[in-house]
């Protein structure tokens, strides 16, 4: 069976200089020892994988994505968050999170 994670909100609206928060539940369907990944789509651009991030470390920044060191992550047993502290234009995409679980790969 696939796993199901759960994603209120894949677009919030802010100011430029405001903070934003995208949280990503379901994570403990995920298969232990593997990562939660962050994308982010832009209405002309394909999914871009942000960074990854294994329960309780610091997020890995691996992409090469050319905001990668706007957001920061943090994951526990059940559920993950992406943020970044300072808005900018550039930022405007919707973020979806994507984990592995042993016979399919789930994203919401």
């Amino acid at each position: 069976m696939a796993t199901q994670l759960v994603q209120d909100d894949l677009t919030l609206t802010r100011r430029k200089g405001e903070s934003v928060s995208f949280s990503c539940g379901g994570t403990d369907q995920c298969d232990s020892g593997y990562p939660v990944v962050w994308y982010q789509k832009k209405d002309t651009e394909t999914f871009r994988a942000i960074l990854y991030i294994y329960i309780g470390d610091s997020p890995e920044k691996l992409y090469n994505h050319p905001q990668q060191d706007d957001f920061s992550a943090e994951r526990n047993e059940n559920s993950c968050s992406l943020t970044t502290e300072n808005v900018r234009e550039d930022h405007s995409a919707s973020y979806y999170c994507g984990c592995w679980k042993s016979g399919s790969h789930s994203e919401k």
